[in-house]
């Protein structure tokens, strides 16, 4: 049975064909045309150009219907599969922005917390806290690169292994190993398995080093700072083919800043360095113009300012200071029979057995002039500083010189002054008493203690016992 449309008909012929789109026409007019419907020269489907019928088809309604619906089938199936992948693809590209954007938040945090850091080692602690959320990683090292000499020094490295082999110290010229073209390239550089790369390099000791360790990858990044390069950083995985290129873009990507950070620690260990020297001659120099350069001990200078110490911290505590004044008996007849090496050697053996007989920390032995020494004993009162006087007196008389062409014995006399300081005297007040009691001995035959015949105590106070 067959169904035919007159195309003097536009209601009936015209209406359902003008619902589809040209392209649905086309396809439409093609399959009738070639299959079930006859046409005359003139329009397709009946129209000509005025209007009137010029042509006719003849063919099974139903199959109109199922064109018309594959076709639209195949155009929303298209459409849908166009929107689909758009759709994936936009969500594929938002997970990248978004791992991207986290990336650049992590090393923005990173690098702010490393430009915090003051020395190598705190910037290099931070490395190896910290990113670990942006690069896997079971070691770190840092090796510094001298580019006068020409030669690569490991200077820290840290490892989960327990027994690092490549540690501060370790250095070898960069030409013999692969770090060159590295620095040529100013590329990261990935090993993704170090044990087949030590099968083809065998001679690489530092490899060899961290396969023992367990590291089974690895990736270099060299860094440079205003035009100089600083060294490499050396992150090592136990898990081979672990490094991608991601992670050598992302960390390229921070290398500057972290080459400045590094740089700038090392200027500032460098200055912390100059500044120990410094402070190390400084003391030196301190020490040589405090030290009396024959006997070593305190010299004329460091005792003036310790006594003015001393006086005005006993008068605050009211407690009891002591001087000892101390004189070699005869010493220009040694001088003039053993000579002056000899008188010198006279005098170091004297100040060492003076200072070894002290025992608090805030006892002082100087050397007050020619053969004269002195003591200054805070706290301590006359009985105490009588007793510490008659233990100098027998040690310097049981020293012996058995080096000289005969035996030679020195002794030596001791003045002692003991006052509670106040306002109505004054240090020097003191130190002359402990020189009349000094003299005081020698008139008495030397080798002798005198103490001076009053202990001095300030109105309200009584003297402390023993």
């Amino acid at each position: 049975m067959s169904y035919g449309f007159r195309g003097n008909n536009r209601r009936t012929s015209g209406a359902w064909l003008s619902a589809y789109t040209p392209a649905a026409r086309i396809v439409l007019f093609s399959f009738l045309a070639s299959s079930y419907g006859s046409f005359a020269h003139g329009a397709p489907f009946g129209f000509g150009a005025d209007g009137g019928s010029s042509s006719k088809i003849t063919h099974p309604w139903w199959l109109v219907i199922l064109v018309v619906i594959g076709t639209a089938l195949l155009v929303w199936g298209a459409t849908r599969v166009r929107l689909v992948a758009s759709r994936r693809r936009e969500r594929e590209l938002k997970t990248i922005v978004d791992r991207r954007t986290r990336e650049l938040r992590s090393l923005g945090s990173l690098t702010e917390t490393i430009n915090r850091a003051v020395s190598l080692d705190d910037v290099l602690e931070h490395v190896w806290e910290s990113f670990r959320m942006v690069v896997p990683y079971n070691r770190i090292g840092f090796a510094d690169y001298d580019p006068d000499l020409k030669v690569v020094r490991a200077v820290w490295a840290r490892s989960d292994a327990s027994d690092i082999k490549i540690g501060k110290g370790y250095s070898a010229p960069i030409a013999s190993t692969s770090l060159g073209g590295i620095l040529e390239t100013g590329k990261p550089r990935i090993i993704d398995d170090l044990e087949r790369y030590l099968r083809r390099h065998p001679s690489s000791d530092a490899t060899r080093a961290v396969v023992e360790e367990g590291m089974r990858s690895s990736m270099t990044v060299p860094l440079e700072a205003m035009g100089r390069e600083v060294g490499f950083l050396f992150f090592s995985s136990q898990t081979p083919h672990i490094y991608t290129e991601d992670h050598a873009r992302l960390l390229e990507r921070i290398s500057g800043q972290l080459s400045l950070a590094i740089e700038k620690s090392r200027l500032y260990d460098s200055l912390l360095e100059t500044t120990r020297q410094l402070e190390f001659a400084n003391e030196q120099l301190e020490l040589a113009a405090s030290i009396d350069g024959l006997t070593n001990v305190a010299n004329r200078r460091v005792f003036d300012e310790r006594l003015d110490t001393e006086w005005r911290r006993c008068r605050r505590s009211g407690l009891p200071l002591s001087i000892l004044m101390i004189d070699i008996d005869h010493f220009k007849l040694f001088n003039d029979l053993h000579g002056h090496v000899a008188g010198d050697e006279c005098l170091q053996a004297v100040a060492a057995a003076l200072a070894n007989t002290l025992s608090r920390a805030a006892d002082l032995v100087a050397r007050y002039g020619g053969e004269e020494f002195v003591a200054i004993l805070p706290e301590t009162t006359a009985e105490r500083a009588a007793l510490l006087a008659e233990e100098f007196r027998r040690q310097i008389e049981e020293l012996e010189f058995n080096d000289l062409s005969e035996t030679a014995k020195i002794t030596i006399s001791i003045g002692v002054a003991t006052e509670i300081p106040s306002n109505e005297r004054n240090a020097d007040e003191l130190l002359r008493d402990a020189d009349a009691s000094l003299y005081t001995a020698k008139d008495r035959g030397r080798n002798l203690v005198h103490s001076n015949p009053g202990f001095r105590v300030p109105d309200g106070f009584f003297e402390p016992q023993g």
